[in-house]
């Protein structure tokens, strides 16, 4: 009696066992960069915030 699985890979398996290392690289690069450009624009919209409530006056 054969106990074989039928395993489904991942599109992110099939991504890092089929992309040259070169190509790897290359896209988590772009990926780091969004991350970050994304992470800077909230703090920026953070401050914004914060600056505007210090502004306005207390009730």
């Amino acid at each position: 009696m054969s106990t074989a699985k039928l395993e489904k890979t991942s599109a992110l398996t099939e991504f890092f066992s089929k992309t040259s290392p070169e190509t790897r690289r290359d896209i988590l690069m772009d990926v780091i960069s969004k991350a970050n450009a994304s992470q800077r624009e909230v703090v920026q919209k953070a401050e914004a915030i914060k600056a505007a409530r210090n502004e306005s006056p207390a009730i």
